[in-house]
């Protein structure tokens, strides 16, 4: 079912324990670009590919600062968008497959990263270091690297090729286990491990909306409801 609203089919004060599910999208208006599409990261940054495989670690840690720093360093400069602001006043839990600490510079406590975030740095040598911390703390030396034990730095993003944060991924479970209202925002939520939350909180008894400015096919099935819409404008109204 699409509909107009978000008000329409989920008003605000029917629900009390909201988790929102976030992608790229909903960074799109504080000047960070989606990843597919002809105005994507794919077709636009020259780097991107380097960027995201680990398998061509340690030559490619310069792409990584290029492409997550960079990216990171444009949402810093821009700060969170309205529909940040809007999930953060609702009070609304967040699972973001985003890496730019934009939802909690906008204030949501309840954030669970689980791509990791450029807004932190970790050391390539994890055996032996295991360093991560602030991504400042590493970049104060050019290239960046490790204020533990000097070897190089890198974003603390997830890579193609590494495991996911087991416990991010269980705590993303639970807070869709746990919502009433489960919102995807800025994704289609088709893509593991997004792809099993919004079936998780559905079975769970959650009611569950997908708010997508450009639908890709049908609705997808573990959705309740598809609101057609910009997220900026769609979460405002709602929140407000």
């Amino acid at each position: 079912m699409d509909v107009k609203t978000l008000v329409e089919v989920a008003p605000r004060d029917r629900f009390t324990r909201v988790c929102a599910l976030t992608g790229a999208g909903i960074s799109v208006a504080a000047g960070l670009s989606t990843f597919r599409g002809p105005d994507g990261l794919w077709r636009l940054s020259p780097e991107m590919e380097r960027a995201m495989h680990a398998q061509l670690l340690p030559s490619n840690v310069d792409a990584l600062w290029s492409v997550w720093g960079g990216m990171f360093h444009v949402a810093a400069r821009s700060g969170p968008t309205a529909a940040h602001r809007a999930l953060a006043d609702a009070g609304a839990s967040v699972i973001t497959q985003n890496v730019d600490e934009l939802h909690q510079r906008a204030g949501s406590h309840d954030v669970v990263e689980i791509h990791g975030s450029a807004g932190r740095a970790r050391c390539l040598d994890e055996d032996f270091c295991g360093w991560i911390g602030p991504r400042e703390e590493a970049e104060r030396t050019d290239p960046p690297q490790c204020p533990q034990c000097a070897e190089p730095a890198r974003p603390a993003v997830v890579l193609f090729g590494e495991m996911l944060d087991p416990e991010a991924l269980t705590t993303a479970r639970k807070l869709a286990s746990e919502c009433d209202l489960f919102l995807a925002v800025g994704t289609s939520g088709r893509v593991a491990p997004a792809s099993w939350l919004a079936p998780t909180a559905r079975e769970a008894g959650a009611y569950c909306v997908n708010v997508d400015l450009y639908p890709d096919g049908p609705l997808d099935p573990a959705f309740h409801a598809r609101v057609v819409g910009d997220a900026q404008e769609v979460l405002t109204e709602w929140a407000r």
